[in-house]
């Protein structure tokens, strides 16, 4: 089979290795300009990789660069730009989300998963579709960890690794297709940080589907007001390889 892989994370590298190991042909790797790579989360240089296994490396946001190349699939692993229309309307393109679908949707899925502290969260695959996070759901995994102990290196590193074994599993065809559902509730950007974890949290009980805000550098900064409970967990899930927590110098 031949692939393209978009992404430039340590999640793209274990994608690639594992479809070289199953003797895919890997067109090209389109990974992130150098000025965007080095503010990446879990960025992972691939060019030496790509040179290693004669992988086309690609380092742009000129998505026409890729357009025309002709391949089987796509893998959009660990990469949160958004794929022009054209290019998913084109190719079939499969990609990850830090959360289980439907239930939650949108963006930062990890960093808000950690600060709610459950002790469980869960990751997907899915086809991209126009709609963010509405494609088909290919697959769906749950994580299970020790709350208030694992780091948030140790987390990541985790769900990095149970999305492989989505991949693993739907690559093997162990899986049919789902349909996705629209999220229900929107959470606001912008909004305190325990207040969104507040609704996440009703939403999880619930069962509605919710749509998280993304996050910003300054939403690391801690909140005076919030409870002793919440600032531990909010300081676990706001650290390496995410932009660090701050306090009112």
């Amino acid at each position: 089979m031949k692939v393209g892989i978009i992404g430039n994370t340590v999640l793209t590298y274990k994608t690639a290795q594992f479809l070289l190991s199953r003797g895919c042909h890997i067109a090209y790797v389109f990974g992130l300009p150098p000025e965007k790579l080095k503010n990446k989360v879990n960025a992972y240089d691939l060019k030496s990789f790509c040179r290693e296994n004669k992988i086309q490396y690609i380092e742009d946001n000129d998505w026409s660069r890729i357009q025309d190349i002709s391949v089987d699939m796509v893998y959009e692993m660990g990469d949160s730009r958004i794929v022009p229309k054209s290019f998913v309307n084109s190719h079939t393109v499969i990609g990850n989300h830090g959360a289980l679908l439907p239930a939650v949707q949108g963006a930062a899925s990890l960093v808000w998963g950690r600060i709610l502290n459950s002790g469980e969260w869960g990751v997907s695959l899915m086809k991209l579709s126009e709609e963010i996070d509405g494609g088909d759901v290919l697959n769906t995994k749950k994580v299970f960890y020790e709350k208030s102990i694992i780091s948030m290196k140790e987390f990541a590193e985790m769900c990095d690794n149970i999305t492989i074994e989505c991949v693993k599993e739907h690559f093997d065809g162990k899986h049919k297709p789902k349909s996705n559902r629209p999220w229900q509730v929107k959470v606001a950007k912008n909004l305190d940080s325990s207040k969104v974890v507040d609704i996440l949290k009703l939403c999880l009980e619930k069962g509605i589907a919710v749509y998280l805000p993304p996050r910003r550098p300054k939403d690391g900064k801690i909140n005076n007001n919030w409870d002793p409970e919440f600032v531990s967990n909010f300081m676990i899930a706001n650290d390496t390889p995410y932009p660090r927590y701050f306090t009112e110098e």
